[in-house]
């Protein structure tokens, strides 16, 4: 355990014993790419569990992953690991599956605290993000990490929020798109691997009419009868008669597929969907 504390910043053990000492419930960490929000979540996360209160990861970063998939809403407690799927890996594009599927996942858990992971979007678009995640998770503090000047405008726009900032961790290292493409297409090869085709009705399809098929390795969201994703496909079969889909999940869990915004090759690298694929 000493070595999980080995480059953790002094004033990351303070947040932490403030989280403690104030009992804290809903935290939400902000900061720009390559900054260390991940592994202050985990470090938040860890020494919570360690002090005996119930708590849960809920990771909003739909690109750079601290638990589950690329492309999902995932949160990590007690109970198992949870995902609601986004459909894509720009916040920006999805980001109203992206709200919506925070609201669902935190529904899911009754934890103590709740840690919220955010993607390093922060200015533009990130910002009105940034409003409506904080909105939806009515957090008890805001975490800013790092110098980032957006962090500011921020947290100004929430003056009666209390706000902790803190350091970048002294670990992280500026990795170029090409290193956090590589990154996801990884996490989409692991998450994919022994992985099965299922034949399946069309009519599970979400908005599947008389249109043309979905396209081939389109990335699709697959949820239970109750309604609650449990996994992703890639769709290799369209035809009218039946459909093809490779994923891990079940084949007669899956009562529901909800075309997403990416398609990955047989590598697993992004490639965009053809437009008006996802409803």
């Amino acid at each position: 355990m000493a070595d999980t504390h080995l480059h953790i910043p002094p004033e990351w053990a303070a947040a932490a014993e403030h989280v403690r000492r104030h009992e804290v419930h809903r935290i939400v960490v902000l900061g720009a790419r390559d900054t260390g929000k991940s592994t202050l979540c985990r470090f938040l996360t860890m020494i919570s569990v360690q002090s005996g209160r119930s708590t849960a990861l809920l990771d909003t970063d739909v690109g750079q992953k601290a638990i589950g998939p690329p492309a999902c809403v995932t949160m990590s407690d007690a109970q198992g690991l949870f995902l609601a799927f986004v459909g894509t890996t720009n916040p920006a594009l999805g980001w109203q599956n992206l709200i919506r599927g925070t609201r669902r996942l935190m529904e899911r858990t009754n934890a103590d605290l709740l840690v919220v992971n955010t993607s390093g979007l922060l200015a533009g678009p990130g910002l009105r993000l940034k409003a409506a995640k904080i909105d939806e998770v009515q957090p008890d503090v805001l975490i800013a990490l790092g110098e980032d000047p957006a962090l500011a405008a921020i947290a100004d726009g929430r003056a009666s929020l209390p706000v902790l900032r803190l350091p970048s961790s002294p670990m992280a290292r500026r990795k170029t798109d090409g290193e956090r493409r590589a990154v996801r297409r990884e996490a989409f090869r692991h998450y994919f691997a022994g992985a099965a085709i299922h034949r399946l009705a069309p009519g599970l399809v979400e908005g599947m009419g008389a249109g043309a098929p979905l396209p081939v390795d389109l990335l699709v969201g697959l949820a239970d009868p109750d309604g609650n994703d449990i996994g992703m496909g890639l769709m290799k079969n369209a035809a009218a008669a039946t459909i093809e889909v490779l994923s891990p999940v079940a084949a007669g869990s899956i009562a529901r597929i909800v075309p997403g915004l990416l398609r990955l090759d047989d590598n697993f690298t992004e490639r965009c969907a053809p437009h008006g694929t996802s409803g």
